[in-house]
Protein backbone atom coordinates (compact mmCIF):
# COMPACT_ATOMS: atom_id res chain seq x y z
CA UNK A 1 0.00 0.00 0.00
CA UNK A 2 1.13 3.57 -1.03
CA UNK A 3 0.45 6.78 1.17
CA UNK A 4 1.13 10.18 -1.09
CA UNK A 5 2.12 12.43 1.71
CA UNK A 6 2.72 15.11 -0.57
CA UNK A 7 0.94 18.75 -0.36
CA UNK A 8 -0.81 19.94 -3.33
CA UNK A 9 0.84 22.25 -5.73
CA UNK A 10 -1.99 24.63 -6.74
CA UNK A 11 -2.19 28.25 -7.27
CA UNK A 12 -2.42 30.48 -4.51
CA UNK A 13 -2.10 27.57 -2.15
CA UNK A 14 -0.31 28.39 1.28
CA UNK A 15 3.28 29.63 1.55
CA UNK A 16 5.95 31.04 4.34
CA UNK A 17 4.96 34.68 4.21
CA UNK A 18 8.01 36.15 2.93
CA UNK A 19 8.17 33.63 0.26
CA UNK A 20 6.68 34.13 -3.27
CA UNK A 21 2.93 33.29 -3.90
CA UNK A 22 2.29 30.21 -5.94
CA UNK A 23 0.94 31.25 -9.39
CA UNK A 24 0.46 28.57 -12.39
CA UNK A 25 -0.85 30.56 -15.64
CA UNK A 26 -2.27 28.11 -18.21
CA UNK A 27 -1.19 30.04 -21.20
CA UNK A 28 -2.08 27.61 -23.85
CA UNK A 29 -5.28 25.72 -23.82
CA UNK A 30 -6.63 23.36 -26.04
CA UNK A 31 -10.11 24.54 -25.26
CA UNK A 32 -9.43 27.73 -26.68
CA UNK A 33 -7.64 26.85 -30.06
CA UNK A 34 -4.10 25.86 -29.20
CA UNK A 35 -2.46 22.94 -29.93
CA UNK A 36 -1.49 21.68 -26.84
CA UNK A 37 -1.98 22.17 -23.14
CA UNK A 38 0.76 24.43 -21.55
CA UNK A 39 1.30 26.05 -17.74
CA UNK A 40 3.59 28.19 -16.77
CA UNK A 41 4.56 28.28 -12.39
CA UNK A 42 5.97 30.46 -10.38
CA UNK A 43 7.01 29.39 -7.06
CA UNK A 44 10.27 29.42 -4.20
CA UNK A 45 12.16 26.34 -4.07
CA UNK A 46 10.78 26.23 -0.80
CA UNK A 47 6.71 25.10 -2.26
CA UNK A 48 4.86 22.73 -0.51
CA UNK A 49 6.34 19.94 0.29
CA UNK A 50 10.11 20.17 0.02
CA UNK A 51 13.67 19.66 1.39
CA UNK A 52 16.03 21.89 2.61
CA UNK A 53 19.83 21.67 1.26
CA UNK A 54 22.35 22.67 3.43
CA UNK A 55 22.88 25.73 1.43
CA UNK A 56 20.01 27.23 2.64
CA UNK A 57 21.54 28.05 5.79
CA UNK A 58 24.89 27.10 5.42
CA UNK A 59 26.54 28.79 1.96
CA UNK A 60 29.46 26.56 1.89
CA UNK A 61 26.90 23.61 2.39
CA UNK A 62 25.83 21.46 -0.83
CA UNK A 63 22.64 22.07 -2.55
CA UNK A 64 20.13 20.29 -3.77
CA UNK A 65 21.60 18.18 -6.69
CA UNK A 66 24.14 16.65 -4.30
CA UNK A 67 22.25 15.13 -1.70
CA UNK A 68 22.38 11.71 -1.13
CA UNK A 69 19.41 9.11 -2.86
CA UNK A 70 19.90 6.73 -0.51
CA UNK A 71 19.52 9.19 2.38
CA UNK A 72 16.07 9.68 1.02
CA UNK A 73 14.65 6.66 0.24
CA UNK A 74 14.13 3.49 2.65
CA UNK A 75 13.01 2.78 6.10
CA UNK A 76 11.16 5.24 8.24
CA UNK A 77 8.86 5.72 11.59
CA UNK A 78 6.23 8.42 11.91
CA UNK A 79 5.82 9.28 15.32
CA UNK A 80 2.58 10.61 16.29
CA UNK A 81 2.26 13.74 18.73
CA UNK A 82 -0.41 14.25 20.47
CA UNK A 83 -2.59 17.43 20.06
CA UNK A 84 -1.66 18.94 23.24
CA UNK A 85 2.01 18.96 22.48
CA UNK A 86 2.97 22.28 20.25
CA UNK A 87 6.84 22.24 20.42
CA UNK A 88 8.41 18.82 20.30
CA UNK A 89 11.46 18.68 22.78
CA UNK A 90 14.08 16.78 24.10
CA UNK A 91 11.81 15.63 26.83
CA UNK A 92 8.98 14.12 24.18
CA UNK A 93 12.07 12.50 22.22
CA UNK A 94 13.80 10.55 24.63
CA UNK A 95 11.38 7.42 25.52
CA UNK A 96 11.63 6.68 21.83
CA UNK A 97 14.32 4.68 20.59
CA UNK A 98 16.18 6.77 18.29
CA UNK A 99 18.80 4.92 16.49
CA UNK A 100 21.53 5.63 14.33
CA UNK A 101 20.29 5.82 11.38
CA UNK A 102 17.11 6.57 12.13
CA UNK A 103 14.54 8.82 9.68
CA UNK A 104 11.61 9.86 11.64
CA UNK A 105 8.29 12.21 10.44
CA UNK A 106 6.35 14.13 13.11
CA UNK A 107 2.49 14.10 12.48
CA UNK A 108 1.09 16.80 14.51
CA UNK A 109 -2.31 18.97 14.05
CA UNK A 110 -0.57 20.94 11.44
CA UNK A 111 -1.58 17.55 9.31
CA UNK A 112 -5.02 18.65 10.03
CA UNK A 113 -4.68 21.71 8.62
CA UNK A 114 -2.85 20.97 5.49
CA UNK A 115 -5.34 17.86 4.50
CA UNK A 116 -7.69 20.45 4.17
CA UNK A 117 -5.61 22.44 1.95
CA UNK A 118 -5.94 25.15 4.67
CA UNK A 119 -4.13 28.37 2.90
CA UNK A 120 -3.62 30.93 6.05
CA UNK A 121 -0.44 31.06 7.29
CA UNK A 122 -1.05 29.66 10.85
CA UNK A 123 1.77 30.93 13.18
CA UNK A 124 1.43 28.63 16.08
CA UNK A 125 1.92 25.29 14.34
CA UNK A 126 3.85 22.70 16.27
CA UNK A 127 7.74 22.56 15.44
CA UNK A 128 11.16 21.26 16.94
CA UNK A 129 12.63 23.20 19.43
CA UNK A 130 16.65 23.30 19.29
CA UNK A 131 18.02 21.22 21.55
CA UNK A 132 15.33 18.36 20.16
CA UNK A 133 17.09 18.77 17.35
CA UNK A 134 20.58 18.63 18.61
CA UNK A 135 19.60 15.30 20.82
CA UNK A 136 18.60 13.71 17.02
CA UNK A 137 21.92 14.62 15.66
CA UNK A 138 23.81 13.03 18.70
CA UNK A 139 21.40 10.24 18.17
CA UNK A 140 22.79 9.77 14.59
CA UNK A 141 19.69 10.14 12.91
CA UNK A 142 20.06 10.66 9.08
CA UNK A 143 16.50 12.51 8.07
CA UNK A 144 13.48 14.39 9.81
CA UNK A 145 9.96 15.37 8.40
CA UNK A 146 7.75 17.65 9.49
CA UNK A 147 3.87 18.40 8.69
CA UNK A 148 4.43 22.27 8.24
CA UNK A 149 6.53 25.05 6.21
CA UNK A 150 9.37 24.71 8.88
CA UNK A 151 10.84 22.75 11.31
CA UNK A 152 11.88 25.56 13.42
CA UNK A 153 8.92 28.04 15.31
CA UNK A 154 8.00 31.18 13.17
CA UNK A 155 10.63 33.71 13.76
CA UNK A 156 12.56 32.39 16.63
CA UNK A 157 15.99 32.04 15.34
CA UNK A 158 17.47 29.21 12.72
CA UNK A 159 18.99 27.04 15.84
CA UNK A 160 17.01 24.15 14.39
CA UNK A 161 17.79 24.15 10.92
CA UNK A 162 21.90 24.96 11.55
CA UNK A 163 21.87 22.15 13.91
CA UNK A 164 20.03 19.44 11.42
CA UNK A 165 21.53 20.70 8.08
CA UNK A 166 25.24 21.45 9.66
CA UNK A 167 25.30 17.93 10.55
CA UNK A 168 23.91 16.65 7.33
CA UNK A 169 20.15 15.86 8.14
CA UNK A 170 17.81 15.60 5.61
CA UNK A 171 14.97 18.33 6.37
CA UNK A 172 11.44 17.87 4.90
CA UNK A 173 8.93 20.05 5.52
CA UNK A 174 5.24 19.90 4.32
CA UNK A 175 4.44 16.93 4.70
CA UNK A 176 0.79 15.81 4.45
CA UNK A 177 0.25 13.14 7.34
CA UNK A 178 -3.00 12.92 7.94
CA UNK A 179 -3.66 9.68 6.05
CA UNK A 180 -0.98 7.92 7.87
CA UNK A 181 -1.03 6.40 10.91
CA UNK A 182 2.16 6.07 13.65
CA UNK A 183 4.25 3.45 12.99
CA UNK A 184 7.04 1.88 10.41
CA UNK A 185 7.16 2.62 6.43
CA UNK A 186 9.31 2.68 3.37
CA UNK A 187 10.08 6.53 2.55
CA UNK A 188 10.51 7.87 -0.95
CA UNK A 189 10.78 11.40 -1.64
CA UNK A 190 13.09 12.46 -4.77
CA UNK A 191 13.13 16.61 -5.05
CA UNK A 192 13.51 18.53 -8.04
CA UNK A 193 17.07 18.24 -8.97
CA UNK A 194 18.02 21.93 -9.08
CA UNK A 195 21.67 22.81 -9.75
CA UNK A 196 23.25 24.29 -6.37
CA UNK A 197 19.91 24.92 -5.14
CA UNK A 198 18.67 26.18 -1.44
CA UNK A 199 15.59 23.80 -1.39
CA UNK A 200 13.58 22.33 -3.89
CA UNK A 201 9.50 20.69 -4.27
CA UNK A 202 9.58 17.01 -3.78
CA UNK A 203 7.09 14.34 -3.98
CA UNK A 204 7.09 12.25 -0.56
CA UNK A 205 5.37 8.58 -0.36
CA UNK A 206 4.85 5.91 2.20
CA UNK A 207 5.08 2.34 1.43
CA UNK A 208 3.44 0.32 3.87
Amino acid sequence: MYIDISMNVEDGMLHWPSDPEISIIHYSRIKKGDPANNSKITCGTHTGTHIDAPHHFIDSGPGIDRLRLEDMIGPCRVLGVPRDVSIISKEFLTPFDIKKGDRLLFKTRNSEWINAGDRNFHKDYVYVEQEAAKYLVEKGVILVGVDYLSVEGYHIGHETHLALLGAGVIVIEGLNLYNAEAGNYRLIILPVKIMGSDGAPARAILEK
